[in-house]
Parts: structure tokens; sequence; C-alpha cells
């Protein structure tokens, strides 16, 4: 009897226990559950890849040995050009000074040599000038001289045949007229005499007589002179002349040699003073040349940094001697980007020009958006798996140091406007799909899901929900349809 009654209380507390795991006949507590509104936004579809920061940077040394006399301390800031070391130069200082001296008086030498330049062509061209206007007045005499010769020949050369002749031809003709106007005035005084004739027409022969008597005189004195030849008192005067002429050209001829002769040696002096010109000139760039090896040794005593950067490291301090090419610090550029390294399988998907966003566990809550710029053409090998090279520059490297890894997730597309849920909200049905928990007053319901892309956070809904739906996060799966649940938190 007690073993049937002992029996019956167990079948009755297994009976007991199904009906309070099913929640028949006992109320039983909701189920607190965090949930989240279903909203409408942009999905963005994402690649985690890891990415380490660089920079470029390079190690400064010395082309010269010395003693280092100073040198810029680690992590300092520096601008392009700006000094970050120094060797003890004195005597390199002391030798590029005497050098700049030497460069300046050698251009003083040759500013000096071209003013001597100007001045002999100045004088070169003067007398030129003196000498082309000695050469007009030898032509100027010359034709004078020619002109008094040629007088005095036509002096010498008189009485010509000629000459006579024509005199005598002159006297015969004047004769010949008077001894006609002689036999009408004898007629007219005859018939005068008997009055057949007037007065007046005796005074016209008498005129006529008169004049043609002059004439013939004038001839027959013309032909004695050129019988007689030209005067000597003329001839005296164009031997004179011809004498006065010859002087002025001796004199003009002495003179053109004299011009000749100064702008020979202007000339002369011309051409030393171009040579002692380019002389100088030779001299002055020699003196560059000297002067800039000098300043050049002096500036391998300083290092300058090639451009804007940070020290990242010194390797030598003050009073410690340097060797050449031996590194003295390391700049490196503040302009950084990060390299990632993508899986062979995904670098299909990456392409130049996606935007990325860049985090590192070193500066929790920073986020700095970057950009592919560009895609390596190789596959490099690594333990275990192949990945490609992906450089990204960042649109600002704030706190990043080189050489500090990342997170990068590279946005491979972008889906606008879909309806979306937490990833930790779907769970997967017994068919091999999708589904949710909504929460439809104080009960969840299983709601089949048709979802679409995704990443590390969200999912795109594409069938099943509506916007504004509340829907259990957290481990759904712990649920069953129809539960009551109390909503504890809202996101």
């Amino acid at each position: 009897m007690r073993t049937k009654l002992g029996l019956l209380l167990v079948v009755l507390a297994a009976v007991v226990g199904l009906l309070w795991s099913l929640g028949l006949g006992f109320p039983r507590a909701p189920e607190a559950v965090d949930a989240v509104r279903v909203r409408r936004g942009d999905l963005e579809v994402t690649l985690a890849v890891p990415g380490v920061v660089e920079a470029r940077a390079v190690d400064l040394a010395f082309q010269v040995p010395g003693r280092l006399r100073w040198v810029v301390a680690e992590g300092q800031q520096v601008a392009a050009g700006e000094v970050v070391a120094a060797l003890e130069a004195g005597e390199l200082e002391a030798d590029a000074q005497q050098a700049r001296h030497a460069h300046r008086a050698a251009e003083g030498e040759v500013l000096r040599a071209r003013a001597q330049v100007r001045a002999a062509v100045g004088e070169v061209r003067r007398l030129e000038a003196a000498t082309d206007a000695a050469r007009a007045q030898v032509r100027q005499a010359e034709a004078a001289l020619r002109a008094a010769r040629a007088r005095l020949a036509e002096l010498l050369a008189n009485p010509r045949p000629e000459d006579v002749q024509q005199a005598e031809a002159a006297v015969r003709s004047a004769r010949a007229a008077w001894e006609q106007a002689r036999q009408v005035l004898e007629a007219q005084e005859r018939l005068h005499r008997e009055g057949a004739t007037s007065r007046a027409q005796l005074e016209a022969a008498r005129a006529q007589h008169d004049t043609l008597l002059a004439q013939l005189q004038q001839a027959q004195a013309q032909l004695d002179r050129v019988r007689a030849g030209p005067p000597q008192e003329a001839v005296a005067a164009a031997r004179e002349q011809v004498r006065q002429a010859e002087a002025g050209r001796q004199a003009a001829t002495s003179q053109l040699r004299q011009a000749a002769a100064a702008l020979q040696a202007a000339s002369a002096a011309l051409d030393q003073a171009r040579a002692a010109a380019l002389a100088a000139l030779e001299r002055a760039a020699q003196a560059r040349a000297a002067r800039r090896a000098a300043e050049e040794r002096l500036a391998r005593a300083v290092l300058r940094a090639p451009f804007a950067g940070q020290v990242t490291r010194v390797y030598l301090r003050e009073g410690a001697v340097v060797s050449p090419a031996v590194p003295v610090l390391t700049l490196a550029d503040t302009s950084r980007w990060v390299v990632a390294e993508v899986e062979e399988a995904d670098v299909g998907r990456v392409r130049v020009g996606q935007r990325a966003r860049i985090t590192a566990d070193a500066y929790p809550g920073l986020v700095v958006p970057a950009r592919v710029v560009r895609v390596a053409g190789q596959v490099d090998t690594r333990v275990g798996t192949r990945v490609v090279r992906v450089r990204l520059d960042l649109e600002s490297s704030g706190p990043l140091r080189v050489g500090t890894g990342v997170d990068v997730d590279i946005v491979l597309r972008r889906v606008p406007g879909a309806l979306l849920v937490p990833v930790e909200a779907v769970a997967s049905a017994a068919d091999g799909g999708s589904q949710v928990y909504r929460v439809e007053d104080g009960v969840v319901r299983v709601r089949s899901v048709q979802t679409g892309e995704r990443n590390e956070d969200q999912v795109v809904v594409r069938d099943g929900l509506r916007e504004g739906d509340l829907v259990v996060v957290a481990e759904p799966g712990r649920l069953r349809d129809g539960q009551r649940v109390r909503v504890r938190s809202v996101r």
C-alpha cells in the first residue's frame, strides 16, 4: 500500500512539473526582454580587415665627419628645410666667409673691367667719327687741289690756236661791218652836201659807223690779248692757289694719319680692356665656384628636414663623434596612411575610391574617415593565407602613431532606405529560413522574415516586418511563440 502511494506521489509530481513548464494551470511571471524598433535607414556593407598606420620616414645622416654640436629633441615637429642637427664647423665657416669675400672682390673687378670696356668703346667710336671727318677733309682738299691745278693749266695753255682763230675771225667780221658802215657814211655826207638827204639820216649813218668802229676796236683788242697770252699776275695767283691747295691736302692727310693712329691705339686699348674683362669674368667664375664649394661644405655640416614631419628617434647626442652616413635621427612625415591586408578571396570587392572607417583599440571612440587610393598588383603570402596590400589615405591622422595596429572597415556598397533590424534580433528557423520575435501586447510572436544585405551590426528585412515593429534582441531563441514578456528596454 505504501509502495502504491509513493508511486502515485511521483507521478503526481511529474504531472505538476510538466504543467508548470508549459505554463498551464499555474500563472507564470512575464520574461524580461530587451527590444528594438524596426527602422528605415541606409545600410553600409563593409569588409573588415586589419591594418597598420604607416608614414614616409627617413634616416638623416651627415656626409662629412665631425663632432655633433646640436641635435633636435626627439618627438619634436619640424618644418621642411628646418635645421635638425649641426656639426662643429668653425673652420668651414671661416673658409666660407673667406670665399664670399674673394667672390665679392672678383665681382667688383668685373664691374670695373666692364666700365673700362665701355669707356674704350666710347673712345673708339669718337675716334672713328674723327677719322671719318679727317677723310672728308682730305677729299675736300684733294678736290680743291684738282680745281687749282686745272685753273693753272688752263692759264698756261693760252693762247690756244682755236682761241686766236676765233679772235681773228671776230676782227675780220667787225672790220667788214665797219667798212660797210664807213662807205654808207661817206655816201650820206656826199648826198647831204648836195642836199639830197636830211641831217637826221646823216647823223644815223654816222652813229652806226661809230658803233661798228668801236666793235672793231674791241675785237682787235681781244685779238691782241689772246695773242699776248694770260697776264703774269693771273698765272702767279693761280700758282699760289695750287700751292695753298697742296698745303691744305698735306695738312688734311697728316690729320687723317694722326686720327687713324689714334683709332688704332684706341682699338688696341679696347682689345686689351676686353681681354681684361674676360679674365676678370673667368676669375669671378672661379671665385663663385670656390664660394659655392665652400658653402656646400659648410651646408654638409648641417642637417635639414627634407619635409615637414616629426622626429621619431634620435640616435646621437651633442658632443658625439659623427661618421659619414651614420644615422643621427629618424624623421617621419606628418601625413600618414593605413596599409590594410585584404585576403585574396575578398580583394575583388575592393576598388579605388571606396570610403572606409579606421578605428584602433589604443584610441577608444576614435573613428577616422579614410579612402582607398591604391590596391597592390601582387599577392603576398602570409602564414596560412594570401593577402593583397591596400593603401588608404586618412582624412586626418589625429593621434594615430606610425606602426599602430588598426581595424579597417571598407564600405563595399550602400543600401539606401531599407528596413533594418540588429543582427542579434534574427534567429534561424527550423526550415532553414530566418525568423524574429515580435512583441505584440506583451506577448512574443514568431515571425518568418526574408532578409537581404547585412553587415556586422544590422540586417536588411525585405519582407515580414513593418517600420516601427518591436522585436526582441539578445538571444531571442530562448523564447517561444505566445510567451508573455516584459520589455525592460527599447533601443
